[in-house]
């Protein structure tokens, strides 16, 4: 009973996974949006989901410091994109466009949906751009930051979310042209893996609040500004040096595959 207890025990990181559904629940009742109690109770049912995806990674936390070695962490985010676009082509086999499959009714849907912020020209190479510039900055920021502060859960959890979130819409939008939505909530929203992979983004505020080795003090302006300026700086000369490295290494690599191929 006591392990219970502590497990489903409110504490600020298992709220923190809530907050972003709590406020889209908040944007769209002040939006006139939702007009029934039936469907507020539905808005309300993710919350659960929610908070208990917060106390298993919370549980999780107490026991590892890393979701999986090196290897094993680039295996899972493998996975992790297979399960979205895999997911898409089977709901776009079986469900005909913009229908729905019954899961629980008037509660939980499966559904055929393009997203429509896709749906402008202009926006393709727009998103096309930001994976380019969002990608690699998330691994070199990742690598970073677990060689110069610590090794955590949390670290982890939010590079794998925002990567994953990322290349799914650049598998998206380069494989389709749009992103398929399937996971519906009834009249509220209707998201994908990537979506739910994007929420674990939140893991860096709980980084930020669980290192002791990272102030939340404010010191003044020259203090933080020059705190922000030897953060840049040597962030730059980190993403130099993986950058030469990554460079390196495909030049040997390049200069192998030559001599095999020109071998007599």
């Amino acid at each position: 009973m006591q392990a219970a207890y502590q497990f489903f025990r409110p504490t600020v990181y298992k709220l923190i996974f809530t907050a972003e559904w709590v406020a889209y629940i908040l944007l769209r009742a002040t939006g006139g949006r939702l007009t029934s109690l039936h469907q507020l109770m539905v808005g309300l049912w993710p919350l659960l989901f929610f908070y208990c995806l917060g106390c298993v990674l919370v549980a999780w936390s107490h026991r590892a410091d890393r979701v999986a070695s090196g290897r094993g962490l680039a295996l899972l985010v493998v996975v992790m994109v297979a399960l979205d676009q895999v997911s898409k082509t089977v709901i776009s086999v079986f469900v005909p466009p913009n229908a729905t499959l019954l899961l629980v009714k008037g509660w939980l849907h499966l559904a055929n949906v393009t997203g429509s912020w896709l749906t402008p020209v202009w926006f393709k190479p727009v998103l096309i751009l930001a994976a380019i510039l969002v990608l690699p900055l998330s691994v070199i920021g990742y690598r970073y930051y677990v060689s110069s502060k610590r090794r955590s859960l949390w670290a982890d959890l939010a590079f794998m979310g925002i990567f994953v979130g990322y290349v799914t819409r650049l598998c998206d939008v380069s494989l389709r042209g749009y992103t398929l939505d399937f996971i519906q909530i009834p009249g509220l929203v209707t998201v994908d893996f990537g979506d739910l992979f994007l929420s674990l983004g939140v893991c860096v505020l709980i980084e930020v609040l669980d290192n002791p080795d990272i102030s939340l003090r404010w010191d003044g302006w020259r203090a933080e500004a020059e705190s922000i300026r030897r953060l840049i700086t040597d962030f730059t000369v980190f993403a130099a040096g993986e950058l030469r490295s990554c460079w390196i290494v495909a030049r040997e690599r390049f200069k192998s595959l030559l001599s095999l191929n020109f071998a007599p």
